[in-house]
This record gives C-alpha cells, structure tokens and sequence, in this order.
C-alpha cells in the first residue's frame, strides 16, 4: 500500500479508497498505517532503550537511566493516548454530524472547502 503517493490536495478519498463513514477518532476502525507505524515504533525504541541501551550505562547510572527513560516514555505514552482519544471535529460540525458515508467535495462549484467562514464540506459555519 503506497500511503505517501496522491493527489495532497485532495479533500475526501474517492472511489475504491473511501470510507464507509467518517473517523471519529484515532481509535475509529480501520487503523491508518501511520498508526501502527507509530505503535510499532513506540515498542521498537522501548525495547532499545530499555533492553539495550540503559544496561549498557556505567552500573551506577543504569538506575537514573531507567527512571529517566521510563518516565519519559510514560509521558509520551500519556500524550499520545490523550491525542489519539480527542474527537478533532468542531463542536458545530459534531452536534451537526449525520452517520453515513464521508461527503465529497465538487471543486466545479467553489474553489476552496472553506469560503466566507463556510465549510462547503460540513455545510457548517467555522
């Protein structure tokens, strides 16, 4: 799968790629391959810190290395659970939000998603 390829200006995925209903948040199914690239990363350098290069400090700096490390990997854990847990929508768009298919966006009609404080896309004020 080529995430990185595409149109970026693109509003909304088309065809086969669009989804049957918008995301509410990072927990919303299916999970983006940047998720789990970060998830996979979390554990690679948790492993490598912690199970190689803490033991590999002087014996009497392993201990503050595995406080220091530890508690920067909890404060990271924390920050990225609270991110990927927050609903990103404004609170316009959610009270408007109707379950169903992702709106698309016709470029023929207006030249930017939003004009004059409108979303053209939401059909809210922002």
């Amino acid at each position: 799968m080529d995430v990185c390829s595409g149109n970026p200006n693109r509003t909304a995925p088309v065809g086969a790629d669009a989804p049957l209903s918008s995301r509410t948040n990072g927990w919303s199914w299916p999970p983006h391959p940047f998720q789990l690239l970060a998830w996979l990363l979390f554990v690679f350098f948790a492993v490598a810190g912690f199970g190689v290069l803490v033991p590999l400090l002087p014996a009497h700096w392993v201990p503050a290395g595995y406080i220091c490390t530890g508690l920067m990997f909890c404060l990271h854990l924390c920050a990225h659970l609270l991110a990927v847990s927050v609903d990103p929508a404004d609170l316009s768009v959610r009270t408007r939000s109707l379950r169903g298919p992702a709106p698309s966006f016709d470029r023929t009609k207006h030249a930017h998603v939003i004009e004059n404080c409108h979303c053209y896309l939401c059909q809210v004020d922002v």
